[in-house]
């Protein structure tokens, strides 16, 4: 078999591959190529999705999904020359297994400009739901708030292409803050996170905000208690004194050395307020413990860990009593 115009042997069809190519294109693309961007956040949009992507990535995609090959060429570089919107896709590569080429394609770049869905959203205020921090007896913290947005921006980062994902508006109060959120399961995703970190309980509520094609919409208010104690706090917890181990995980120390899950715990004591003393008498009816900063003798029961004369201990006073306490914090 030869070619019909220059007579070269040929293994199929008509032309070789020199005449072919002379004659025909083996790579089609639009002379113009168009992406859609979002003013405010930058995002392209492809098909129904916008997505965070740099403008050379943005421009490869498109003509990925533009570019027409003919099924002989075996390209093996594909380069992208010039800037602004003047562009030229320079291909590299062999026809018909038999002629190495370069083609060169021109083609301007378009930039139209879009608001995505998100930042729509954002600018008119949307909301799906309310995260509300919150301390039991207490003010929220401020190194408390400063982990709990820590945690709202990884979650978010994570969901960046989420056109739901971002804070409508924080709203300092009194008692805490409240964080309005365009997701609900975002908002869930949260409230769960930072009580697997600070410990906590979460109250889950929501009301009727309007109707859309038939269906109830609801907004959502996940309400996050975090708990009145911390760590080396003293509590009363069902009739036993303990002092708090693992906050997150509502765990403390009995006096008996023995561990406990906090279930109704009442704060007696903070940390900063338990006191060292000194053993100077133990007997069955109970101990004395001089009190360095009053350095006067006080008594307590005997606890169920032992104690010898001339023993550190911990202490806490209560009203007209001392109580002692494990040595589990120092």
């Amino acid at each position: 078999m030869r070619c019909v115009l220059c007579g070269k042997k040929i293994k199929k069809g008509k032309l070789c591959a020199k005449c072919y190519l002379e004659r025909e294109e083996v790579v089609k693309l639009p002379v113009i190529i168009e992406l859609v961007t979002c003013p405010k956040c930058g995002f392209f949009r492809f098909g129904g999705k916008w997505k965070k992507i740099e403008l050379e990535k943005a421009i490869w995609s498109r003509i990925k999904s533009e570019i027409e090959i003919h099924p002989d060429l075996k390209i093996e570089h594909m380069n992208l020359l010039g800037s602004n919107n003047k562009f030229v896709l320079k291909i590299s590569g062999n026809f018909m297994n038999e002629e190495c080429v370069e083609i060169y394609k021109d083609f301007e770049l378009r930039v139209n400009k879009e608001v995505c869905l998100k930042c729509s959203r954002e600018a008119g205020l949307y909301y799906e739901a309310i995260l509300q921090v919150r301390a039991k007896n207490r003010k929220v913290r401020r190194e408390e708030l400063k982990e709990v947005r820590k945690i709202i921006d990884e979650i978010l980062g994570k969901e960046i292409e989420n056109p739901k994902a971002f804070i409508t508006k924080v709203v300092e109060r009194k008692e805490g803050v409240d964080y309005y959120l365009g997701d609900r399961n975002i908002g869930k995703k949260i409230s769960r996170k930072i009580v697997e970190k600070l410990g906590g309980k979460i109250k889950e509520t929501k009301k009727l905000a309007g109707r859309k094609d038939g269906r109830d919409l609801f907004r959502f208010t996940y309400l996050v208690r975090l708990p009145e104690y911390f760590e080396g706090d003293v509590l009363e917890d069902e009739g036993e004194i303990v002092i708090v181990t693992n906050r997150r995980l509502g765990k403390g120390m009995t006096a008996d050395g023995s561990s406990k899950n906090l279930k109704s715990p009442k704060l007696i004591a903070r940390r900063n307020e338990i006191t060292k003393g000194i053993v100077v008498s133990v007997d069955s009816s109970g101990v004395e413990i001089l009190d360095p900063t009053t350095n006067k003798i006080r008594i307590a029961e005997r606890p169920k860990f032992k104690l010898k004369l001339g023993d550190e201990v911990l202490f806490v006073r209560l009203k007209n009593k001392i109580c002692l306490l494990p040595p589990v914090i120092e």
